[in-house]
């Protein structure tokens, strides 16, 4: 029997049983894919279920509510991917549902089956925590200035020159939009009236309600005219974009506090209140990153207050993930703010080293503008893109570095003859391994600007409306891909070892090495004892961190001469946020003594545990390494106890050493401040440690949501004193 058409699904069907998404990808099958996931998103609109409205001054709030109807589980819309299809909940939906629905319910299973297949175009061992990933960043303060509205207007410009032309992908494209627009009047709609009816309790709750409505009467499709407009606004649009990044949060709204202060319609404490709100949204919905600091596009610093209050509203939360941008201007009393943050434990913000990153990406080819540069903002955990004009690959890839030297040991150990030789071997075969990552992502972005376009993306981001052109076609002002370098410290420790036990002192040869790798140092205890005792990249080794400093370089510069498919280059990262534990497990015993299956380094830091020499030492030994070539983001954990952030003394040395670590070249810190002892009493009672919160990768989490692996390595960490 042949498959079922697109013309064959009963898109009525489908939203009866409530599954709107899908009905409206299948409403009209003769368009195409832009038009077709257009109607989707505006049927999933209007119809969205809506949170209940529990008082306060803004809403949405809270996590994204789920539909209720199973159906609507079957395909759903993503941010990274346009839309997912859940095989699972097909088959809870069939098992349940009537005789006469039973048929539109497998034929939409088979035809979201068929396009899966004919999207995800590429598969690899070397995902390493992303696999075509897109995390970007609306353009949010263009909402704020000029609406909605102003978006509709300028899509009905390019759809009357595209109709004038004759141009049918970008008059089917300007069309699409429209039904966005449409989609997101009718949710805005449904919520005033869900406000309207509902009967406040109290005079204080009456006011709020009151206040909330008429603010959303005017944005976000009118300009906001106040601070608190501009939350409400900003925060509609975090969720029209289901929630992902918050972007340049205190740049986009300190000239609505400013004003407002100025005149006196505007309290400090109610702007803390607000962005405290917003914040607990953000955190509700487990969501990504926010760059606040840094410098204006004349050079000047861009420290403003709301910068201050974004650092007070997220004591003890664990979202966004804050990204400081630090000069050697920035104010000493934002800095006591920083580390006050920090102090709490919620990991709150990581430091990024803003003059660096600046030059980096200007000398990066990438073709931004001054005006443009210093938006820069991480992405999910800390991708590197521009705030509100750019399509970032995050992650589009990985390479498990690991992976290929536990292949080019296997292969060569045995048999050759010098170091040098082993260590070209290898990157060698890293090479052949990058080729193939840009091939595959390569594939990857054409069929997905093919097949999946993301409507909501190109409303809200420059500059697809004026290109007339598709977010994931290259619509976007801005568009590369980053890609994750993965267990460069296991390779570094494994090749310094296997250099000095089998080539340098002789003591093992190549074959004996490569059977006690095989047997997982079954009964050679003593051996892995010996390796284990080799140098280790994070101790200030100058000959160790060389040998880093180089395999790192190689990789690096491997990836950023390619271009990728929708434009831009292609910029490596250090990101392992939670995968260096699974990551792990897919490999077996290496030269450091390490055993198989247990976790890789942490992003680009050393092994967990393995710098002795204290902090100073450890991040000489990674300022050798080429970061400014890892713009994606080099990540750096480091973790303190409470105990030297309770002293003016410990906080002077903490700041002391983010800013050597800037002047020795370091990009990106982030400080864990908790305890041995507490990351300990968490495994063994996690009930009783619920709220400890650490820093993982790119972004900060509750311990207790870890893999066990995970939380173990994390416990593994030097804890640094002074």
């Amino acid at each position: 029997m042949d498959a079922p058409s697109v013309a064959q699904v009963d898109s009525k069907a489908l939203g009866d049983l409530g599954a709107w998404f899908a009905a409206g990808y299948f409403e009209e099958p003769e368009a195409g894919p832009m038009r077709r996931w257009s109607r989707a998103v505006r049927r999933r609109f209007e119809h969205r279920k809506l949170a209940p409205y529990e008082g306060g001054w803004l809403y949405p709030t809270g996590s994204i509510p789920r539909e209720d109807a199973p159906a609507s589980r079957i395909v759903e819309p993503s941010y990274s991917f346009t839309w997912t299809f859940n095989q699972e909940a097909l088959r809870a939906a069939v098992a349940t549902a009537a005789p006469e629905q039973v048929d539109v319910l497998q034929s939409l299973g088979q035809v979201m089956s068929d396009l899966l297949q004919r999207t995800v175009v590429w598969s690899s061992p070397h995902t390493v925590g992303g696999c075509g990933y897109t995390h970007s960043i609306p353009n949010y303060g263009r909402v704020l200035r000029e609406g909605l509205d102003a978006h509709g207007r300028r899509i009905a410009v390019g759809l009357d020159a595209a109709q004038d032309a004759g141009d049918g992908a970008k008059t089917t494209f300007y069309l699409g939009l429209l039904d966005v627009l449409e989609g997101i009047r009718a949710w805005h709609r449904r919520i005033l009236d869900m406000l309207c009816a509902r009967q406040p309790a109290t005079a204080a709750d009456l006011e709020a309600r009151d206040l909330l409505l008429r603010a959303l009467r005017q944005v976000p499709f009118g300009p906001a005219r106040s601070f608190y407009e501009a939350v409400v606004a900003y925060n509609f649009t975090f969720y029209l974009d289901d929630c992902d990044n918050p972007g340049r949060l205190d740049r986009e709204l300190a000239p609505y506090y400013e004003r407002d202060l100025d005149v006196g319609t505007l309290t400090r404490e109610r702007a803390l209140t607000l962005l405290r709100t917003f914040t607990d949204n953000v955190a509700a919905n487990d969501a990504w990153s926010a760059a606040i600091g840094g410098s204006y596009s004349d050079g000047s610093p861009a420290y403003n207050e709301v910068t201050r209050l974004c650092l007070e509203a997220v004591h003890q939360r664990h979202r966004p993930s804050y990204e400081l941008g630090v000069r050697k201007d920035m104010p000493d009393a934002l800095w006591s703010v920083a580390l006050d943050a920090v102090a709490t434990g919620c990991g709150q913000p990581a430091f990024y080293n803003e003059n660096a990153y600046v030059d980096g990406l200007r000398e990066a080819e990438l073709g931004l503008s001054e005006a443009d540069v210093v938006l820069w903002n991480g992405g999910g955990c800390t991708e590197t893109m521009i705030h509100g004009c750019s399509n970032v690959g995050s992650l589009d890839a990985g390479i498990h570095l690991p992976l290929i030297l536990e292949a080019t040991l296997r292969q060569h150990l045995p048999t050759v003859p010098t170091f040098e030789a082993l260590l070209q071997r290898f990157m060698t075969d890293v090479d052949g391994v990058i080729y193939e990552i840009i091939s595959g992502v390569n594939r990857l972005q054409a069929a997905r600007a093919a097949l999946t376009p993301q409507p909501m993306r190109s409303l809200l981001i420059d500059d697809c409306i004026e290109r007339g052109v598709d977010f994931n076609a290259g619509g976007a002002r801005y568009n590369w891909s980053v890609v994750n370098v993965a267990g460069l410290a296991n390779v570094v420790d494994s090749l310094a070892a296997v250099r000095e036990v089998v080539f340098e002192k002789q003591e093992q040869s190549g074959d004996s090495l490569a059977s006690a790798l095989a047997c997982n140092f079954d009964s050679m205890e003593p051996l892995r004892q010996r390796l284990r005792r080799c140098p280790r990249f994070g101790n200030d080794h100058r000959e160790v961190d060389m040998l880093a400093a180089g395999i790192a370089e190689h990789v690096f510069r491997g990836f950023r001469g390619y271009k990728a498919w929708r434009g831009g280059r292609f910029l490596p990262a250090c990101i392992m946020f939670t995968t260096y534990a699974a990551e792990g497990s897919r490999i077996g015993a290496t030269p450091d003594g390490r055993r198989a299956g247990k976790p890789l380094a942490d992003s680009i830091g050393p092994v967990a545990g393995r710098d002795h020499h204290g902090p100073t030492a450890m991040l000489r030994s990674v300022t050798r390494l080429p970061l400014q070539l890892a713009l994606g983001t080099p990540v750096l954990n480091i973790r303190f106890g409470k105990a030297l952030f309770a002293s003016k003394d410990g906080r002077r040395a903490v700041r002391d050493l983010i800013m050597t670590y800037f002047e020795l070249g370091g990009m990106q810190i982030q400080l864990s401040v908790v305890d041995r002892e507490v990351l300990e009493a968490a495994i063994r009672e996690p009930e009783q440690h619920e709220d400890l919160i650490v820093r993982v990768g790119g972004f900060s989490a509750y311990f207790n949501s870890l893999s066990p692996a995970l939380k173990q390595a994390i416990v593994d960490r030097t804890e640094h004193v002074f």
